[in-house]
Order: structure tokens, then C-alpha cells, then sequence
């Protein structure tokens, strides 16, 4: 199996605009992964309408439970979950419970014989997670979480300021920024690891 693409878009934050600039513009990709803060019911609505390629989506803090209904109906939700999608095993932690999501992945066997992707609105504590004042704002708990999957890739948003692209163990932790500026990344996961490369649409 080849690379698979990926599209990791966070924090839209009601910009439908700008998510859909950055749903058309953005490199070929065989997935769309989303991880939070979409804060208005028409910004999924935007992503699942206007992507090209299948979606996968956690909530973020700011995002209400009809987010998450409207995200399980169409199909897309992966918190407390594995998912087979484009060849990579997803599995997603949201951010209105992350606690309930560690648990519920903890307790599953991950499917074998695909590249696991680990999507979560927060970061791990200590990577991708400086916030303006300095300090690092992620969750010790998903740290440990990512520790124990070692996924080839943890996609993730939440601090705005922090984003970039970091390492913890063998994973790749991708923060794209806020989408609601137009910030993205291309996530490329294949045999031999993860690489990701931030845009701008």
C-alpha cells in the first residue's frame, strides 16, 4: 500500500467561508479528518458537503451535542471508536469528554494490518500545546493514551497558537492551527511512518 493523504482541518469556529476555501483549495487527499471546534451546525454541514473525500470528525470544547449528533448520523464520528477509512485505521477522542473517549479506545483492540491515525481536539501534554503564556496546556492523560496506541500519526487542534508539527516516541503529532484563518495540513501515513506539511488556503 501506498501513502494515504490526508486533510486536517481544526477549529473552524463558524467560518464556513474559510473551511470551504480550504476544502476546494487544498492538495488532492484521500481523507478529511477534522478534530473540533466547528461551534456552528452549518460548519458541518459545509464539511460534509463540500469535502471530496470521506470525513472522519471528533467535537471540540466548543462544540455543543448537536455537533455530535449531527456528526454521528452522517457517519463521521470516531470518539470512542476504531474506524477503517482509505486504508488507515482512525479511531477519535472528542473534547466536550475526552476522558470518556481515552477509555472507551483503551478498552478496544485496535484492527490490525492499518497505519492507526489517533484524531483528538486536544493535544498531548508536552507537544504541539504551548500556549501564549508559555506553559503547556495539553492533557498528561492522552499523552499516555498516545504512548500506549503509538500511532503513526496523532492529529490534533485546540491551542491555536501552537500549532506545527512534533514528535512523540514514534508518533507524528500534526497541530494545523485554526482553520478559521485558513491554516490546514497534508498528512501523508504510509509503510514507513507519517510526514505532514502545513498550508494555507
Amino acid at each position: 500500500m501506498g501513502a494515504v493523504v490526508v486533510l486536517h482541518v481544526s477549529d473552524v469556529h463558524c467560518a464556513d467561508d474559510r473551511l470551504a476555501s480550504i476544502l476546494e483549495r487544498a492538495p488532492a487527499h484521500d481523507v478529511v479528518a477534522a478534530t473540533g471546534d466547528f461551534e456552528c451546525l452549518s460548519t458541518v454541514d459545509t464539511l460534509l458537503s463540500r469535502a471530496r473525500a470521506p470525513v472522519v470528525a471528533v467535537t471540540g470544547n466548543m462544540d455543543d451535542v448537536s455537533i455530535g449528533r449531527r456528526l454521528r448520523e452522517a457517519g463521521v464520528l470516531v470518539e470512542g471508536r476504531y474506524r477503517l477509512v482509505g486504508g488507515l485505521a482512525f479511531a477519535g477522542v472528542g473534547g466536550l469528554d475526552p476522558a470518556a473517549g481515552m477509555e472507551l479506545l483503551a478498552s478496544r483492540e485496535p484492527p490490525g494490518g492499518a497505519p492507526l491515525v489517533l484524531l483528538s481536539h486536544h493535544p498531548p501534554k508536552g507537544v504541539v500545546d504551548r500556549a501564549f503564556l508559555g506553559v503547556h496546556a495539553g492533557l498528561r492523560e492522552l499523552r499516555r493514551l498516545v504512548e500506549s496506541l503509538q500511532p503513526a500519526a496523532h492529529l490534533c487542534g485546540h491551542i491555536h497558537e501552537a500549532r506545527g508539527v512534533g514528535r512523540l516516541g514514534g508518533t507524528l503529532v500534526v497541530n494545523p492551527g485554526p482553520a478559521k484563518r485558513g491554516y490546514y495540513a497534508i498528512v501523508e501515513v504510509g509503510p514507513g511512518g507519517a510526514t505532514a506539511r502545513l498550508g494555507r488556503a
